[in-house]
């Protein structure tokens, strides 16, 4: 009966001991466990460098190859027989100038409208004098100028046909009624277009030949040119005070 007791307690010490040993297992391993499913996962996502949870949170760059930042100057042309098929007559324009020439693209002219409207409402007469000129009137408009003035200098505000903005229905030649609807330099200096240098991007549109810039654009200041590019690019153009040629890396 003493041999046959024996067997219980041995069996119960062994037990004891495996409870214990894996006991240990347990508390030495636990930690690692534990960081493996949970905190460690916080701790790996708190690493990641700060620059790179700032780019995930910026707002998407502006599309540099969108249609309307397309350039056009004396080095970038269109084709002869470029033409949009969505140009639209303008509400605020001069009748009695190049009436068939007062057309932008629909979206263009839309902003355009928008830009006008506001100027009135805030005492400002802004109107659309010339819009998109086909290559041929582009051509009899240039030779004119050589005719007039010489190559060279009839370059320094005429574009030759084919490398016109004008063509791409995106940009606008507008006046008031202080100069008499002529496009002159003066005009910068009139009450409307002061406020146009400082309103145009609000609506997309950028002072495309800007005072100081001649040897980037490659024309003489126009305060009177006004470009689409979207309100983006717009936006930054402005602050920058930069041309579209340095916006765009084609200088």
């Amino acid at each position: 009966m003493v041999k046959n007791r024996k067997k219980p307690t041995l069996r119960l010490a062994v037990a004891i001991l495996m409870l214990l040993v894996f006991s240990g297992f347990y508390f030495l391993l636990a930690p690692y466990v534990h960081q493996d499913v949970g905190e460690g996962d916080t701790q790996v996502n708190a690493t990641v460098p700060a620059t790179e949870a700032a780019i995930q949170t910026q707002p998407p760059a502006v599309d540099k190859s969108s249609e309307y930042l397309i350039l056009v100057n004396k080095s970038h042309g269109l084709g002869k027989d470029y033409e949009p098929g969505d140009l639209k007559k303008v509400k605020y324009k001069v009748s009695s100038r190049e009436s068939e020439y007062q057309k932008l693209r629909k979206t263009v002219a839309s902003a355009f409208n928008d830009l006008a409207k506001a100027a009135d409402k805030q005492g400002h007469t802004i109107k659309l004098t010339s819009g998109f000129r086909p290559y041929a009137y582009q051509k009899v408009l240039y030779e004119k100028y050589v005719g007039k003035d010489g190559k060279y200098a009839a370059e320094q505000y005429s574009a030759k046909p084919g490398y016109s903005e004008h063509q791409s229905g995106l940009c606008a030649d507008v006046s008031s009624p202080s100069v008499n609807y002529n496009l002159v330099q003066a005009y910068g200096n009139t009450d409307e277009g002061e406020w146009l240098a400082k309103n145009a991007h609000k609506y997309g549109f950028i002072i495309r030949y800007l005072k100081g810039k001649e040897d980037i654009t490659g024309y003489e200041y126009e305060p009177w040119h006004i470009r689409y590019v979207g309100k983006d690019a717009a936006k930054e153009i402005y602050e920058q005070k930069i041309t579209l040629e340095e916006y765009l890396g084609e200088v």
